[in-house]
């Protein structure tokens, strides 16, 4: 009986169980030929071994062990491209310098689009018709930060609605890393503006429009020409037509219609080229300012800064996708809205001062008006290994521990001098472990529960009117009309698994029902200077009126649309300039490495 190798068998061989099965004469024949083309296919391999062992003793005879792990190159190939292959490596997931603005478009540029209409420079603004027109002042400009006092905004509403006390959030399966008690959205509320300047409208438009504008700094595309805005004068209170100028639009943008150039072009991706590349020089300005000013490593503000600087890059990914699919459609940025409701009409709120500023607001082709929120998953993490990463963890763990001893102090002090050694013995540095990991995020077909408040008060606070400046003045009050928007897009984006864009529809039952509670919280705990306990609005709660308000909750946050799906490469980002690429670069310039550990470094 003859035994033929599994791999082979499927090349003609047949096993001894398969001739069992077969008549003796086609079994001798079957043999023949098997046993030829074995010995042929045999004949093959060992030809190829000896000539690659020939070949390798020839290149490295002095180590043959480390030939055998050695990427080899083809014998014909080019002195210069056999060390281009030897430079090709994986991007490192680990480092010390995360780069927060890695391949991010800024908020100046993105504001040069030709679908996106931008908001003036507050100098621009001479009056205010409205409370309402406030929200024509950008969210970088120090009006915008003026706004935000003694009002409940986006940020301090879940607070303020007891989402994040401890029973609240375990129900709602919130993070521990997003839960904090009231006392925040408490001390807000209590803020009090001086001299009370903003009780009418004259004294508000005094402030924002005439009173410090020269701490205010134009942007970069503002500076070059002040009447940019295609004939609109200086102070000119119009400003849903404000646009840089086009010179300068052009040495950003390309808009996609004009590359197309002949029948063979393949349709470019995005809406427009974006013409600015990134350079080696840049990343390593970069490097150098994150050399001096790196301290302890903080994920939590990590995040923070890549959710900020990622921003815009975001509402671009959203603007390519919409206008893609309606070519009418158009981004507007927006500020800070809701002061509408300031004037005390709503009695539910029981003289809560809202407010809300979505990163965008979406003006379809068909009239259909959506708020745009964006957030950008921070993929640095801590590296377990990291020498800090123990050090935090006991620091914090200690610190509850020996809460309100005297005793918890000098530990805590004993931590912090441990890790100051650490950073004097180079522990995570180039010697040590690296500090950050790239983490892969996951992107769900869910919105999570603690921005369900977020997105509802944004829809609440655009009102009735995109166009303040029309001749209705019935369109000046938000809460005076129907409301024109009616559900809102959140793009959940990621720097390594692409984006997910989601639909919430409007719920005005759980928008009236976020109104009574916020109102119970200003009568309950601001108006007396009572601080909210903890689960304040969770165990007081006889009717389950409130266990219903957070069941709705979760039922709204499984219950989203999902709009798309963007694949990494369908994100426009900003990409390394080619004329960089040299042969003494680094052997990163094929790609743009999210950690500037290696970045004018050889291998």
């Amino acid at each position: 009986m003859h035994w033929y190798p599994p791999r082979y068998q499927a090349l003609g061989g047949t096993s001894s169980m398969q001739r069992k099965r077969t008549p003796p004469k086609l079994c001798t024949m079957q043999h023949t030929r098997t046993t030829t083309r074995t010995v042929v296919i045999w004949k093959q391999v060992i030809r190829s071994f000896t000539l690659v062992l020939i070949f390798r003793t020839n290149c490295h005879p002095t180590h043959p062990t480390t030939t055998m792990t050695m990427p080899q190159q083809h014998p014909h190939q080019h002195p210069h491209q056999q060390q281009k292959n030897r430079k090709r490596i994986s991007i490192p997931r680990t480092g010390n310098l995360p780069d927060i603005h890695w391949r991010a478009i800024s908020m100046s540029h993105l504001r040069a689009h030709p679908n996106f209409q931008p908001l003036p420079p507050p100098s621009h603004i001479s009056s205010l018709p409205t409370k309402e027109h406030v929200r024509n002042f950008r969210q970088d400009s120090w009006q915008w930060d003026y706004l935000h006092t003694g009002r409940c905004t986006t940020s301090q509403c879940a607070a303020a609605l007891g989402f994040l006390e401890p029973r609240a959030a375990r129900f709602l399966g919130i993070p521990s890393s997003l839960r904090r008690g009231g006392s925040g959205a408490w001390e807000r509320l209590r803020q009090v503006v001086d001299d009370d300047v903003d009780v009418d409208l004259k004294g508000l438009e005094g402030v924002l429009c005439e009173g410090r504008t020269g701490c205010d700094t134009p942007s970069v595309l503002d500076d070059n020409n002040n009447n940019g805005n295609h004939g609109e004068k200086r102070g000119d209170t119009t400003v849903r037509r404000w646009r840089p100028t086009s010179k300068e639009s052009e040495r950003i943008w390309i808009p996609a219609h004009r590359l197309h150039n002949g029948l063979r072009t393949k349709p470019f991706p995005f809406t427009a080229k974006y013409i600015p590349n990134l350079t080696n020089d840049e990343l390593y300005t970069r490097k150098l300012y994150l050399q001096r000013t790196h301290g302890t490593p903080s994920p939590m503000k990590t995040r923070m800064q890549w959710g900020n600087a990622q921003e815009a890059t975001s509402v671009l990914t959203a603007l390519n996708y919409f206008c893609d699919v309606d070519r009418r459609t158009t981004i507007h940025e927006v500020g800070m809205c809701g002061a509408g409701f300031d004037d005390g009409e709503d009695e539910v709120l029981q003289g809560v001062k809202i407010g809300a500023s979505p990163d965008a607001i979406i003006c379809h082709g068909n009239g259909t008006v959506e708020v745009l929120e964006v957030k950008n998953h921070c993929p640095f993490v801590w590296n377990r290994i990291s020498p800090h990463y123990g050090n935090v963890k006991k620091s914090s763990n200690k610190k509850k521990k020996n809460k309100g001893k005297k005793k918890g102090k000098n530990k805590k002090k004993e931590v912090e001098d441990d890790e100051d050694d650490e950073q004097q013995k180079g522990g995570g540095h180039d010697g040590g472990p690296k500090h950050y990991l790239i983490r892969d995020f996951q992107l769900e077909r869910r919105i999570p529960t603690a921005y369900i408040p977020q997105l509802m008060m944004e829809m609440l606070c655009v009102g009735d009117a995109v166009d303040l400046d029309n001749d209705n003045d019935d369109a000046h009050n938000s809460a005076s009309r129907t409301p024109i928007c009616t559900s809102a897009v959140m793009v959940r984006q990621t720097a390594t698994k692409g984006a997910i864009l989601l639909r919430l529809q409007r719920d005005e039952e759980w928008i009236q029902e976020m109104k009574y509670y916020l109102g119970r919280f200003q009568s309950e705990f601001v108006n007396t200077g009572k601080v909210p306990a903890d689960n304040f609005f969770y165990d007081s709660d006889p009717n389950s009126r409130y266990h219903k308000f957070l069941q709705r909750t979760i039922e709204l946050s499984e219950s989203v649309e999902q709009v798309a799906f963007i694949d990494h490469s369908g994100v426009q980002r900003m990409v390394l300039e080619r004329s960089r690429r040299t042969k003494g670069s680094s052997p990163l310039h094929h790609k743009v490495p999210l950690f500037l550990d290696r970045v004018n470094e050889g291998e």
